[in-house]
């Protein structure tokens, strides 16, 4: 513990700050790791389809392979770097979450028994965990509020555009290279680029927020003054606008327990249910849409290049996103989306001409992604600083499970009974997804992460 050396909070001088090339920074380092471990989350479906028409698994075998036994690593990620996060800091995580990544990644491209393989796609699996409530947590603590949300969405529009591009690195793997070397062509791109951006991240700062609730005012203080003074140097202003609020700190170390106790229990439990039911909406579709399409009779070949046309929707709708996050109110934007991807993803189910399943494919996956947005921003936002990142990667971890579980439901189960059986179950969890935010969701858009919490 050290004396404060300040008045107010960091808190309040961090609101205040303009845009600038510090926030700009930050969220390219933050961006870059984010971009790397989104080239397997939406990329296990196209690589999955792949594996299988080259080692000729059964998709059910291919799931247990790829998307099982990489958010089964997820969940064990989200959880203990989440902790590890509340623990020893937000930058500490980020030194050594891509590195398990990338690890698992380069081991996993060199195996050829699925077993090795699903171990090391599980290891690699934690690293990803590791990342999307690290990121969600940090963002949320270095950004104003009335921009929180636009920022992050930012960084997940940047990290989208790995979607299209890892659907057309698969589809150029299958269509140019040795069979042998296709799909470990993939694993071993996406551990290079994780090690490629670790080196980067090494310059992030810590978060000044989290080391106020540690006691540790005067490194706060300084990387605080730091972004002050760069961001006063970059807009060539001789002074900053006036802190207009005045936050009390709170000094709390973090404990697991905390996220159970009354002051946010209720939350934690809206969250859990939130999180166990989305993954079967979000990944329900993206994880299996190569599927869908070869269930609907189309070839590896085409199944590959419409993936990637569809997939073109996740970016488009990020970027549709950044004007939208921060005027809707973010719990009615997860319900609104959440619905109009139920609509748009059965009629993409009963589509049969071509043109249409791809532009019901691309329409769905644009409003997934708003949907994805505006979650990342809430699940990090309603939380105190103090268990931000253990919460964020708790209720995330509940997603990877429930992944796990759904997807291979609906891949085995029920798929066999058509693509439009796929989406009847996916409308359960839509509905479970409504209720469950519209009676219990906290509002949290444009207010100070402080005061969400009051």
């Amino acid at each position: 513990m050290d004396g404060k050396p300040y008045a107010g909070s960091v808190s309040d001088r961090l609101e205040r700050l303009p845009w600038s090339g510090v926030h700009r920074n930050f969220l390219l380092m933050v961006a870059g790791g984010e971009w790397a471990e989104t080239l397997m989350l939406l990329g296990n479906g196209a690589i999955l389809a792949l594996m299988v028409s080259v080692l000729h698994f059964s998709t059910t075998v291919g799931t247990l392979i790829i998307p099982t036994a990489f958010f089964l690593g997820e969940f064990t990620g989200s959880i203990f770097f989440g902790w590890l996060a509340d623990r020893r800091g937000r930058k500490f995580v980020f030194l050594y979450n891509l590195l398990v990544f990338s690890t698992g990644m380069f081991i996993a491209g060199l195996m050829s028994n699925y077993l090795a393989m699903a171990i090391f796609i599980f290891i690699g699996g934690i690293g990803v965990g590791g990342e999307f409530p690290l990121v969600d947590s940090f963002t949320t603590e270095m950004m104003p509020g009335k921009v929180r949300g636009n920022r992050l969405a930012l960084v997940y529009t940047i990290a989208v555009t790995a979607g299209p591009f890892i659907a057309f690195l698969t589809f150029a793997m299958q269509k140019y290279a040795p069979p042998f070397y296709s799909w470990r062509i993939i694993f071993w791109f996406m551990g290079a680029v994780g090690i490629a951006i670790w080196a980067v991240r090494t310059r992030l700062k810590e978060s000044p927020r989290w080391l106020e609730t540690q006691g540790k005012y005067k490194e706060a203080d300084e990387i605080t003054t730091e972004w002050e003074d760069k961001t006063k140097k970059d807009l060539k202003l001789s002074k900053l606008p006036p802190v207009e609020t005045e936050t009390e700190v709170n000094e709390a170390k973090s404990r697991f327990k905390d996220i159970f106790e009354p002051d946010l229990r209720e939350r934690t439990t809206m969250m859990l249910i939130f999180q166990f039911f989305q993954s079967g909406i979000f990944y329900g579709f993206t994880a299996l849409a190569p599927t869908f399409l070869i269930a609907k009779g189309y070839t590896i070949a085409s199944t590959l290049e419409f993936t990637f046309l569809i997939f073109a929707g996740f970016f488009f709708g990020s970027v549709f996103n950044l004007f939208i996050v921060d005027k809707i109110e973010r719990k009615w934007g997860i319900i609104l989306t959440a619905i109009l991807a139920g609509v748009f993803g059965t009629l993409f189910g009963i589509a049969t001409n071509v043109y249409m399943v791809i532009i019901f494919g691309f329409i769905t996956t644009f409003i997934l992604w708003n949907f994805s947005n505006f979650f990342h921003a809430y699940q990090a936002e309603i939380f105190p600083t103090r268990v931000r990142p253990t919460a964020a990667g708790t209720v995330y971890s509940v997603s990877r499970v429930s992944t796990s579980i759904l997807v291979l439901f609906i891949a085995a189960v029920i798929l066999p009974h058509g693509v439009l059986a796929s989406f009847g179950i996916i409308w359960v969890f839509i509905a479970i997804v409504v209720i469950d935010l519209a009676l219990i969701g906290p509002k949290s858009t444009g207010k100070q992460v402080e005061k969400i919490i009051e």
